[in-house]
């Protein structure tokens, strides 16, 4: 995914500050991070706002709200970082989040055009829509069907729908080559679970991931 450093509204360091939100940016992103984010305008901000990632919950703090943030696992040029969405920004750029000042780090300036590469990460998978019908067939949408090609299976004699609770799924979102990133995603899962079902493609227009449900291994 390309996007351009910009220049944003300073108003990251505040929170970024807050042990609140750094504990579990360390807890699960595995990131203690800079106190600040690079601030990339990108094409494809709309369409993470809608995809699953990880969260970082939301907490009260001296009678002040502060809302949940929308991860995503990344590297920039090699490095760790993970693309940051807060749920209350009304920001057109997306926020990026690494122990390193990636300005700095990188000699980044505005205007600068960089990559920004997505990896493999676990999350939890939204609700699933089963439409049985009357083939015997069972067809498995999403709650918002960006599911172009629904999996199909058996139905076992169920008829009309049926929410499915959400479930733990290997994820790896990418721009490029569907079997590249298909390969990579089940070397990465397969050293670290047991995989559940067979893998789902789900296509955004801009950006598709790949899913395959998992459970932990005991050892």
């Amino acid at each position: 995914m390309m996007g351009v450093v910009i220049s944003g509204k300073k108003k990251a360091k505040k929170f970024m500050a807050m042990e609140e939100y750094k504990r579990q940016f360390k807890n699960k992103l595995g990131i203690n991070p800079y106190e600040g984010t690079l601030n990339v305008m990108t094409a494809y901000k709309k369409i993470l706002e809608k995809i699953d990632g990880i969260t970082i919950n939301g907490f009260k703090k001296n009678g002040k709200s502060y809302g949940r943030v929308k991860c995503f696992p990344v590297r920039i040029k090699k490095l760790k970082a993970a693309i940051i969405i807060p749920e209350r920004s009304k920001e057109d750029y997306i926020e990026i989040i690494s122990k390193h000042n990636l300005r700095e780090k990188l000699n980044l300036k505005d205007g600068d055009e960089i990559k920004i590469d997505f990896v493999p990460f676990v999350k939890v998978r939204r609700k699933m829509l089963l439409d049985c019908g009357e083939d015997g067939k069972i067809k498995i949408y999403y709650e918002e069907p960006f599911l172009k090609n629904p999996l199909v299976e058996e139905c076992e004699e169920r008829k009309g729908n049926k929410i499915l609770p959400s479930r733990i799924v290997a994820s790896l979102i990418f721009d490029g080559d569907e079997k590249q990133s298909f390969k990579k995603l089940i070397s990465w899962t397969k050293k670290r679970y047991s995989i559940m079902y067979p893998p789902v493609l789900i296509d955004y227009g801009m950006l598709k991931e790949w899913q395959i449900e998992i459970k932990w291994n005991d050892d």
